[in-house]
């Protein structure tokens, strides 16, 4: 998370599409052909986009914590690992970075358990609030439905006709306000469990790579320039394979390497700030 954040600051966060298409299927008969054409135009967005999602590798939300877990794994215990290395015992550089593995896996998986266990508490308490707001002030529901749809530059029949037909179906209509209007959607089921054990195992994987070196070459000063390499390789393919799953391929060669770089050159800069806090300290 460190080095996400920090990744953030240097190179600024990545733009979004902030186009936001309109969730509908359903079909108006009694809609002019300028509106039915709309509303087809809006079906075929969404197909495409719903298809373009479908065909990811890995659910983002998993990608999310992935990068989390590996992002920390990546820096904080190598820095400590090189910070132990000045000491020049290699049992306590391999004793102190697994100690440090453990105990970060398990604070990293607790915090992700409890993130995804108050963003579920979230979603349900909103959705709660909207059921009781319908069944008492159908009106207001309506009105903050309509004030959603006003952002998509709909026409007014066609806002109306939409918000007619979602009359007869008031789940659906909660569930296209807490979607669009409050930003929230339903957590997968276990998704409490699952960040858990991502984040977890992220960070434990991520930190161990560069602990590896110290396993099989007994010169503390060697073992730490072999981890610094392996750590320099490990955060550039971490961050070609981040670009590939969550944009693909055909993001461009440059975009892909350009992101790679720059999780090199954040990752250095977190774990080298660590690395000369402690040697600034001794």
């Amino acid at each position: 998370m460190v080095l996400v954040v920090l990744k953030n600051k240097i190179f600024g966060k990545p733009k979004m599409d902030k186009t936001s298409y309109l969730p509908t299927t359903h079909s108006y008969e009694t809609v002019g052909c300028s509106d039915e054409e709309e509303f087809s135009e809006s079906r075929s967005i969404i197909s495409s986009t719903t298809a373009h999602e479908d065909s990811g590798f890995i659910p983002p939300r998993v990608m999310s914590d992935i990068i989390i877990g590996l992002s920390d794994g990546l820096t904080v215990p190598f820095a400590l690992t090189a910070g132990l290395s000045s000491l020049g015992n290699s049992r306590l550089v391999i004793t102190g970075g697994l100690a440090e593995l453990v105990s970060g896996a398990i604070s990293m998986g607790l915090g992700g358990y409890l993130a995804a266990k108050s963003e579920s508490e979230i979603y349900h308490h909103e959705v709660e609030r909207e059921k009781i707001l319908y069944e008492n002030c159908r009106n207001i529901s309506e009105a903050n439905l309509e004030n959603i749809l006003k952002e998509y530059h709909l026409k007014d029949s066609t806002i109306k006709m939409f918000i007619s037909d979602m009359e007869d179906q008031p789940d659906e209509m909660i569930d296209f306000i807490i979607r669009f209007g409050k930003g929230l959607e339903e957590p997968a089921e276990g998704r409490e469990f699952t960040s858990a054990m991502t984040i977890g195992l992220s960070y434990f994987f991520g930190g161990f790579v560069p602990l590896i070196p110290y396993f099989f070459i007994h010169s503390i000063d060697t073992s730490l320039m072999v981890s610094v390499v392996v750590m320099l390789v490990t955060l550039f393919i971490f961050g070609v394979l981040k670009t590939t799953f969550t944009l693909g391929w055909q993001c461009g060669n440059v975009r892909i390497l350009s992101n790679g770089l720059q999780m090199v050159l954040t990752g250095s800069v977190a774990a080298g700030a660590a690395w000369g806090l402690v040697r600034l300290i001794e």
